[in-house]
């Protein structure tokens, strides 16, 4: 069972503005809410990979990405929907700020070449998979996760 072209680009753009959203307060748990499947196979870039149920992958987004940056600008280009597959493919230039929720702490990173996510849905058109990439180990964002990390290990 595939999904329509309205469909797929809806999903989309409320999956975008919803992860987004969800990094001003750390709160993608709810900026996400019904979105997902009870299980999601992931494959990040990062590492964080298999079979996770919703809560577990927002455990981990709330502890890690979440955590570390407040703001998201990511221009995501026309997304590629496969109708047949039930496939969402998303990718543009992605500018985020690494800092950890500390004012005085700003790190702007660019990443020109941006992020991608493959999101596959289920029969009822909830995340079932995600297939996340970008450039780990990019210097400037590295550069940015150690500071902000060794920040936060101060403030505790």
């Amino acid at each position: 069972m595939g999904i329509s072209l309205a469909t797929g680009d809806a999903i989309a753009n409320a999956f975008r503005d919803n992860f987004i959203a969800g990094f001003a307060e750390n709160n993608h748990a709810e900026t996400m809410k019904g979105m997902m499947a009870e299980t999601v196979k992931c494959n990040w870039a990062d590492g964080f990979n298999g079979d996770k149920t919703a809560d577990e992958v927002w455990d981990q987004f709330k502890n890690t990405w979440g955590a570390m940056v407040s703001r998201v600008c990511w221009s995501m280009q026309t997304p590629v929907i496969d109708t047949t597959q039930s496939r969402i493919v998303m990718a543009g230039p992605l500018v985020i700020n690494i800092d950890g929720g500390f004012p005085d702490n700003a790190n702007l990173i660019h990443d020109g070449r941006g992020m991608c996510f493959i999101l596959t849905l289920d029969d009822n058109q909830k995340v079932c998979a995600w297939d996340g990439f970008w450039d780990n180990e990019y210097p400037p964002m590295l550069e940015a996760l150690g500071k902000t990390m060794a920040k936060m290990q101060e403030a505790k």
